[in-house]
């Protein structure tokens, strides 16, 4: 009797098994199917000139260099050529709207000592050139402390080039 159940299960089970597999060897996701779309222009690696900027007056107060990775399906990777020891790597997101791009990504900061100090929110909004290998971009940031109270919010613009 043992047999006739474990055959009844088996003859069950295999319909199950056939579509599993099948799934599996035709990608059987959304995320799947998404990586063989064609990738948008803002995909790869960029490279920026950052001007910080007055808010009120947009007057330059200095530059710095940053780089970005945009991922495809909309998530970013930041960094930029600030000592390791006062800024933490940046993870965020991106967003087509129209002819431009709304990123949002957050970073840790650190004192002098590495403790960390707070984290800033930078928010841009970039523009893609008609090549799709440039881009400009204003940018806004919200610097907290740990109880996540606004220390101060700054601005600032960029050009970019794609490099990847």
């Amino acid at each position: 009797m043992n047999t006739r159940r474990i055959k009844s299960f088996t003859f069950a089970a295999l319909p199950a098994l056939a579509a599993f597999i099948a799934l599996q060897a035709c990608g059987g996701s959304d995320h799947a199917l998404a990586q063989v779309d064609t990738a948008d222009p803002v995909e790869g690696v960029w490279e920026s000139v950052i001007t910080a900027r007055d808010c009120a007056t947009s007057a330059a107060v200095g530059t710095f260099i940053g780089s970005q990775l945009f991922h495809r399906g909309g998530t970013v990777s930041d960094t930029n050529a600030s000592p390791t020891s006062t800024r933490g790597p940046g993870f965020g997101t991106w967003m087509k709207s129209g002819d431009t791009y709304t990123v949002k990504f957050r970073f840790y900061t650190y004192d002098a000592t590495g403790v960390v100090s707070g984290v800033n929110r930078v928010t841009r909004t970039v523009t893609l050139g008609t090549t799709g290998t440039t881009a400009t971009s204003v940018n806004s940031t919200q610097q907290f402390d740990l109880k996540g109270n606004v220390i101060r919010s700054t601005c600032a613009t960029d050009d970019s080039t794609k490099v990847l």
